[in-house]
């Protein structure tokens, strides 16, 4: 069984999917480009709500990115930070690639953003706050015999192809990239759909052994039933090779042990290599913690450009 499988096994049933619907639901001139506001709905019985950012003058088809954004517990954040609406600069990674040329789908992941209960919108939220309405969502999918990860990735899954049935979009350019939670579901992303060309994770993946060595709790998306019984994700996460992958990685991030992440480096160093694609596999570790600084950001898009031909 190969690496795919695996993973297909560990997430437990997936959403069924029909017919992708979308709705433009506006579109703001912002600039150096323009953002659309649509919503896809492809049968699953939820729908996703995308900032679609696209270059103005384009002349030809542009590659397409799928931008993800992090955790923090900052629930009320969710696409609106990658489109450089709000939040951290360092997180504004879906705005500086549009204006690279690409076009960027930034979607917001259930529990974040606008995908939260009416309720939780209110000030002051009157139940399920934050984690604990994470925590239902896992528990929800758990009971059906499927992850919040098995959501996660259908979802993402549903804004890949409708990237690639954009006429402005080189269907078969289609890269990922995310900081945090963002870039943990770029690796899971890359592994469960080959049409994924290219990725950049920040910050948002090690093995589980030594997370677990350092008593650290995660996001609920992480956890798949039976990951550790015969997998870590220094033995699944290779399944990515050929394709084009920068990892970066804080020496001193207190969520991602650095010993786990340099175990993950090797593992993946030695996939790529027996590929035949050492060069499409780079890992950056940088001083300080948790973040995404602007000379690791430029390094990460220049890997893009070169994978996705820009």
């Amino acid at each position: 069984m190969d690496e795919r499988a695996r993973l297909r096994k560990l997430l437990g049933a997936m959403p069924h999917k029909g017919t992708l619907r979308v709705r433009r639901v506006s579109s703001v001139d912002a600039g150096d480009h323009v953002r659309e506001d649509v919503l896809l709905s492809d049968g699953s019985g939820m729908s996703i709500p995308t900032y679609v950012l696209v270059p103005k003058g384009l002349t030809d088809r542009a590659p397409g990115i799928v931008a993800i954004h992090q955790h923090g517990g900052q629930f009320h954040l969710g696409r609106s930070e990658p489109a450089g609406l709000a939040g951290d600069p360092n997180s504004h990674y879906g705005l500086e690639l549009v204006r690279r040329g690409y076009i960027v789908a930034v979607p917001d992941q259930l529990c974040f953003e606008s995908r939260r209960p009416e309720q939780l919108k209110a000030d002051p939220p009157d139940k399920l706050r934050g984690t604990q309405y994470e925590r239902y969502a896992f528990s929800v999918a758990i009971l059906h015999g499927s992850t919040l990860q098995a959501r996660y990735l259908s979802d993402l899954t549903t804004v890949v192809g409708y990237l690639r049935g954009r006429r402005d979009v080189v269907a078969s350019r289609i890269g990922a990239i995310g900081h945090s939670l963002g870039g943990q579901e770029v690796c899971y992303l890359m592994l469960y759909d080959r049409r994924v060309r290219a990725g950049v994770c920040s910050c948002g993946i090690g093995t589980w052994k030594s997370i677990l060595a350092a008593g650290v709790i995660h996001n609920f998306a992480s956890y798949m039933p039976g990951m550790l019984v015969a997998d870590d994700t220094d033995t699944l996460l290779p399944g990515i090779a050929p394709r084009a992958l920068f990892m970066s990685a804080g020496e001193s991030d207190g969520i991602f042990p650095i010993r786990g992440v340099r175990a993950l480096g090797r593992a993946m160093r030695a996939r790529y290599k027996a590929e035949g694609a050492p060069e499409a596999f780079k890992l950056v570790i940088q001083p300080g913690g948790h973040g995404f600084p602007s000379g690791v950001r430029q390094a990460a898009y220049d890997h893009l450009d070169t994978a996705l031909g820009r």
